[in-house]
């Protein structure tokens, strides 16, 4: 277990490390998908064209508010993911247990009640902690949105730029408290989904190396320990 949460700490510190190169093809994006679209075919064309017009800062616009949302997301992502797995796999035990009737069985029948709940609970595990990373920093997202998706004209000037707060309060002002979560649902569903098959990937990929000899195995190389 702590060589896991250890593990987590790393993946969080690389991802949030990552984020400086993701800024700027988050504001690439952002700009192609807003009211620039048509304007640029390509995404290196918007790149160059920003950068000569306004220079390469341009491309880091929200940088800030980006890795604030990213910290709060994965340090919720992967401590929210430990905790379901742990509990699905009480609960799903106990459903076994039910089903079975508490009656005796042998030893076979223990190990792959075993396997299906530990197999069955990272899926769950990790579409719940994908919908609850992103329910709890939606808001967070929305700003960042905001402040990346402003039009930027592509001529060259004087660029005056709106910053995360004076976006946050303009969503306020006029959307309300609920503005901060407009299209929240469909991003939870999709989150479950995405997470849900990434989680059992990653495990899937974990339990290959395992099996094959290219990692050590402290729990002998189960699927999903």
């Amino acid at each position: 277990q702590g060589d896991r949460e250890k593990g987590n700490a790393k993946t969080s510190k690389q991802i949030l490390q990552s984020n400086s190169s993701s800024s700027p093809g988050e504001k690439q994006l952002m700009q192609q998908q807003q009211k620039t679209r048509g304007k640029f075919a390509t995404s290196f064309q918007c790149a160059r064209t920003l950068v000569s017009s306004h220079g390469i800062s341009v491309l880091y616009t929200g940088h800030v508010i980006n890795t604030v949302r990213e910290a709060a997301f994965v340090g919720t992502y992967f401590f929210c993911y430990e905790g379901y797995k742990t509990e699905f796999r009480k609960l799903l035990s106990g459903v076994d247990t039910l089903i079975r009737g508490n009656a005796v069985s042998s030893n076979n029948s223990h190990e792959d009640a075993a396997s299906w709940s530990k197999t069955l609970a990272i899926p769950m595990a990790g579409g719940c902690s994908g919908a609850t990373a992103w329910a709890l920093t939606f808001p967070l997202d929305c700003v960042r949105a905001g402040v990346q998706g402003q039009p930027i004209s592509a001529s060259p000037g004087i660029l005056k730029k709106q910053g995360a707060l004076e976006t946050l309060k303009h969503l306020l002002r006029s959307k309300g408290l609920m503005g901060l979560y407009a299209g929240v649902s469909p991003s939870i569903a999709r989150a479950f989904l995405v997470s849900g098959s990434r989680f059992s990937a990653y495990e899937g990929a974990l339990w290959l190396c395992r099996w094959s000899g290219l990692t050590s195995s402290l729990n002998g190389g189960r699927y999903g320990e």
